[in-house]
């Protein structure tokens, strides 16, 4: 039988690809890695498709079904956000009806809304999640692959996010995460989910998400989105998400990459339940304690209102930058920074 060209390898091919055998199998036996090691960027062809120019999305969590939620969805309407992405946390009454009412009444029943699963709406999931895969289903040019707001791989207009349960719903999210990001050739991708490891907020949460489900994203070159904590803070650049390190080449406060093997985390919880304080990483005012991690600290100690966070992408007609700032319902800026998108 012929062996068809392309699969014939001369000789010494064979020799040299024998030998790196060889060496991996003594590497695996004095504990050494071959290929790639975890805390580097995953290896993949450079991403390349842009987000639309100048799409706005905002991001906010927490929101309750009162006044204070619908201030804060008005917000994001008179801001002009082409989509809101929830960060768990809906209504707190397991009312699912009562809430999507909410949503089709002050944003619209067509407008853009993607979510993740909250504490909070575990009961009713089933309820709220069939809603918002119908509200999915009238968003044109919008796609989800997988169990929505769990582990869902989700594009809209560019934007390339994954929707995940991590420490709320479902298992093996950090995998999911890694293979959806391995997988996108889009410019722009947030991880979003609901809950938080306690070094990642600056309130009184506990450690309920991995390290890894966290480092997965970092590496992936994306944003990591959250919010349980009921207030507002955003990281600096960081290029290792466990121990908090800020990337050298890119320390300062308002200037921030994604990519590279860095990214930023930000919780945004204000979305009109109720405001709490700060309790770590004192004193209050900037530069901020802990390993001086955090660019923007806005809570109770800080007399913080409702608001939500914008990020608005392909700015200037570049389609790898990026600037985002967090607006109150009273129309004030709190914190404002840009953002650069690098390979991962």
């Amino acid at each position: 039988m012929t062996t068809p060209r392309a699969l014939r390898l001369a000789p010494r091919k064979i020799r040299l690809r024998k030998a790196a055998l060889a060496f991996c199998i003594a590497a695996a036996c004095l504990g050494l890695a071959c290929g790639p090691r975890a805390d580097e960027p995953l290896r993949r062809s450079v991403p390349s498709r842009p987000t639309d120019a100048g799409l706005l999305a905002a991001f906010l969590g927490d929101q309750g079904n009162g006044g204070n939620a619908r201030r804060v969805l008005q917000l994001v309407k008179e801001e002009g956000a082409d989509l809101l992405l929830l960060l768990g946390d809906f209504d707190y009454g397991d009312d699912p009806a009562a809430w999507n009412a909410m949503l089709d009444e002050v944003l619209g029943p067509d407008f853009p809304v993607f979510a993740v699963a909250g504490n909070h709406d575990v009961a009713r999931w089933d309820a709220y999640q069939h809603l918002l895969e119908e509200r999915l289903r009238r968003t044109a040019g919008a796609r989800c692959d997988g169990e929505y707001g769990v582990n869902a791989a989700c594009e809209y207009r560019g934007l390339f996010f994954v929707l995940s349960g991590a420490g709320t719903l479902g298992s093996g999210h950090a995998h999911f995460i890694e293979e959806s990001l391995a997988g996108s050739d889009a410019i722009w991708r947030v991880c979003a989910w609901h809950k938080n490891r306690s070094a990642m907020q600056v309130g009184g949460k506990p450690d309920e998400v991995s390290w890894d489900v966290y480092e997965s994203c970092r590496r992936g070159g994306a944003i990591v989105a959250t919010a349980h904590e009921h207030s507002y803070e955003r990281t600096r650049t960081l290029a290792d998400l466990r121990d908090r390190r800020i990337d050298p080449a890119w320390p300062e406060v308002g200037r921030l990459r994604v990519g590279g093997g860095s990214t930023f985390v930000f919780v945004s919880g204000l979305g009109g339940r109720s405001i709490r304080g700060q309790g770590r990483c004192h004193p209050s005012r900037p530069p901020y304690g802990c390993g001086f991690e955090w660019a923007s600290i806005y809570t109770a100690t800080q007399g913080a209102t409702f608001g939500a966070l914008f990020i608005e992408f392909g700015v200037g007609g570049d389609p790898r930058a990026a600037r985002g700032y967090f607006r109150n319902v009273r129309g004030e800026t709190i914190d404002s920074f840009t953002v650069r998108a690098e390979p991962p």
